[in-house]
């Protein structure tokens, strides 16, 4: 059985539970290390199930073999369920509440009956996600250096004239063409005064002259993303964005400075804060530093200052300051960041932007 399952075993049996029902996409990724699509995951003290469709059960049985045994469901996921739960004779089963609408809970537990008591569980598999593993911060690694070659690659093609959508597709279309499985995410191209809205939705609008071009993109790698944000300017770079784009990239380089194992992550949202409010800009900085990466784009720890995270060995991060000037422009400078013993190694290169 592998590290991870028997990880969550100890968790569930801790809570006297006879098992745990994972509905989450990634976290059933994260425990079988197969890309989940369709399906539920049951890990029981008397064995663990792939629960999917006919569509699936062919290349599950051939990857989960034999540390899950495979269910095919006939009818619908509750009905497999319900004689699972007989077969086992589970009297408590967790399940993720984060992931199971009230709808769906409703209807698991009207098919399960008063012979299963279903029990609430609170990011049990989320909070192993957040350390990382040797292979998935290569794989991070890797969707990573796909992005930047992408950003490197759209440089020529920012100019007047260009629309958004036209520069987010050719951006999809390298990331497709260069190892990835396709965008993390939905790329974000936003020129002239579109930039400054944090997460505007890319648009037709057509890139003027000496325009500020704010790009955020992912790449995806067997599941793992990536997201980086970068700043371009068709033609002349107007005096206000480059004291802005300075104070963005000092305010990003200290955060980065103070990151170590043991380090509280209010403490780094904080130092990064404060250089942009020093500058009079405080109110224009009103989103998160920064937010766990793996297999979803947002994921644990949050870089902020409700956070009461502490930094670990092996998380990946992103740290993103940002400054949003309505009417005129936004600066957001975004990069990739894995937690080392000695301190943040970049994973997305240098910092001299």
């Amino acid at each position: 059985m592998s590290n991870k399952v028997n990880q969550i075993s100890s968790l569930y049996k801790e809570k006297n539970l006879d098992g745990i029902l994972i509905t989450s996409p990634a976290n059933i990724s994260y425990l079988t290390n197969y890309l989940s699509r369709d399906s539920w995951l049951l890990l029981s003290k008397k064995g663990n199930y792939y629960l999917t469709d006919s569509r699936y059960t062919a290349e599950a049985n051939k990857y989960l073999k034999p540390v899950f045994l495979v269910k095919q469901i006939n009818g619908t996921g509750n009905e497999c369920l319900k004689k699972l739960s007989r077969q086992l004779k589970l009297k408590n089963l967790g399940f993720e509440g984060r992931h199971l609408t009230y709808a769906q809970y409703h209807r698991l537990s009207q098919s399960l009956g008063k012979t299963v008591n279903l029990v609430h569980t609170h990011n049990l598999v989320e909070d192993l996600r957040q350390v990382k593993s040797a292979d998935e911060i290569e794989k991070i690694r890797f969707a990573t250096k796909i992005t930047v070659n992408a950003l490197n690659f759209i440089r020529d093609f920012i100019q007047p004239g260009k629309s958004e959508i036209e520069i987010a597709g050719e951006l999809e279309r390298f990331i497709r063409y260069n190892g990835g499985m396709g965008s993390a995410f939905n790329i974000i191209v936003a020129s002239g005064p579109n930039s400054a809205f944090a997460h505007h939705i890319t648009s037709s609008r057509i890139i003027g002259k000496n325009e500020t071009v704010l790009i955020d993109v992912g790449a995806e790698f067997q599941g793992y993303k990536s997201d980086l944000t970068r700043v371009f300017f068709s033609g002349k770079i107007p005096f206000l964005a480059q004291r802005v784009y300075a104070i963005v990239l000092k305010a990003q380089k200290e955060a980065i400075r103070r990151i170590k194992p043991g380090v509280s992550t209010a403490k780094i949202d904080q130092a990064a804060r404060q250089i942009i409010a020093k500058n009079g800009l405080a109110k224009a900085f009103g989103h998160n530093l920064g937010h766990g990466l793996g297999l979803e784009v947002h994921e644990s720890p949050s870089i902020s200052s409700a956070s009461a995270s502490v930094l670990k060995k092996n998380m990946v991060f992103t740290i993103e300051p940002g400054i949003y000037l309505p009417g005129k422009f936004g600066i957001r400078i975004e990069d990739v960041i894995l937690v080392t013993q000695k301190g943040g190694e970049i994973l997305s290169g240098s910092l001299n932007k």
